[in-house]
């Protein structure tokens, strides 16, 4: 996979859409809207866990950890671009903090995702 900074038109999609499980809303809802973006995207489920914890997590994860949370609609893509390609992690180990959470989530996401991509697999019934 191309570093963030080679691949910020494709991936863009991707960070706005991951971007709402670091907001003050209930993350449960958005679930199924991350995994429709994640499913149409390039990236395998790897690239996109790598996405999720290594570009994504670290860019966003202030906003929780802030009370009360500064934003809870969504940043604006430009101030999300220039923030995750600020913050990332690209090719090192993942963050501690609210590691757990967003494996917790990406689990639910990656269910989705796979299920998804079968069901396309598979034609209309």
């Amino acid at each position: 996979m191309k570093t963030p900074e080679k691949d910020i038109e494709d991936r863009l999609k991707v960070w706005d859409a991951m971007q709402m499980l670091y907001m003050d809303t209930d993350p449960d809802y958005e679930i199924n809207y991350i995994a429709k973006v994640c499913t149409s995207s390039k990236y395998t489920i790897q690239d996109l866990k790598s996405i999720l914890f290594q570009e994504v997590l670290p860019a966003c994860r202030f906003n929780l950890i802030m009370q009360p949370a500064p934003e809870w609609a969504g940043f604006e893509i430009n101030w999300l671009k220039k923030r995750v390609l600020s913050k990332h992690r690209f090719g090192k180990r993942r963050p501690i903090l609210l590691r757990k959470y967003t494996s917790d989530l990406w689990e639910k996401i990656e269910t989705n995702i796979l299920q998804q991509r079968e069901n396309s697999k598979q034609g209309p019934k």
